[in-house]
C-alpha cells in the first residue's frame, strides 16, 4: 500500500512539472512575440490594419502609411459613436489633408467590430473583398499574440508582418500596471485557445 501511495503522489508531481514546464514555455513564447523588434516588411504594397483600442495605433498606422510601408490603412473596429471628422484629428492633428483624399484613396475603416476576434472577421471580409492577401498588423505589445492568433484562425491565407506600438521602452514585468496588462493579455490567449479548441471537437 505504501509503495502505490508513493507511486501515485509520484505520478502527480511529475504532472504537475510537466504542465508547469509546458506553461512556463508557453508563457515565454508570448513574451518573446511581445517584445519581438519591429522589421520594416521587405515586400511593399500590402495593407496597415490597426486594431483600435489603445494609445498611438492609429498615429503609427498612418506614420506607415506615409513612409509608404502599405498602400493602404484600414482601422478596425472604430467606435460606432466616433465621427470622421474626430478620426481625422486622430489620423492628421494638423488639419492638413483633405477628407476625400484621405477616406476615398488610401484610408478606410470599419465600426462593426468590437473584440479582437471580430476585428479579424470584419478585417479578413473587407481584405477580401478589396483583394489583398498581405497585411502590416498594428497594435499594442501585450495585445499582439492574441491578435496573430485571431488573424491566423479567421484569415488563414494572408500573409501577416506584426508591428507593435511602443509606448514605453522602459516596460519591464517589475511595472506593475504592465505585469497586469501582460497576464491579463495572456490568460485571454488561452481562453481564446480553448474556445477554438472545444469549437473543433
Amino acid at each position: 500500500m505504501e509503495i502505490k501511495k508513493v507511486r501515485s503522489i509520484g505520478i502527480k508531481w511529475i504532472f504537475v512539472i510537466i504542465i508547469s514546464s509546458i506553461l512556463i514555455y508557453d508563457f515565454l513564447s508570448f513574451l518573446s512575440i511581445s517584445n519581438k523588434p519591429n522589421n520594416f516588411p521587405q515586400e511593399r504594397g500590402g495593407v496597415i490594419i490597426v486594431l483600435t483600442g489603445g494609445p498611438n495605433r492609429i498615429e503609427e498606422g498612418y506614420k506607415l502609411l506615409e513612409g509608404d510601408y502599405g498602400k493602404k490603412l484600414f482601422i478596425a473596429g472604430v467606435n460606432p459613436i466616433v465621427r470622421e471628422s474626430e478620426l481625422i484629428k486622430i489620423i492628421n492633428p494638423n488639419n492638413l489633408l483633405d477628407r476625400n483624399l484621405i477616406f476615398n484613396c488610401c484610408i478606410f475603416y470599419e465600426s462593426k467590430s468590437h473584440n479582437t476576434k471580430t476585428n479579424a472577421i470584419e478585417s479578413f471580409k473587407w481584405l477580401n473583398k478589396n483583394e489583398h492577401d498581405k497585411i502590416l498588423l498594428v497594435t499594442s505589445s501585450e495585445h499582439m499574440p492574441r491578435s496573430l492568433y485571431e488573424f491566423k484562425k479567421n484569415a488563414p491565407e494572408i500573409k501577416i508582418e506584426p508591428w507593435i506600438v511602443k509606448i514605453n521602452s522602459n516596460i519591464s514585468l517589475i511595472n506593475f500596471k504592465y505585469t497586469k496588462k501582460i497576464f491579463t493579455e495572456y490568460t485571454k490567449l488561452c481562453l481564446t485557445r480553448l474556445k477554438y479548441l472545444f469549437r473543433r471537437s
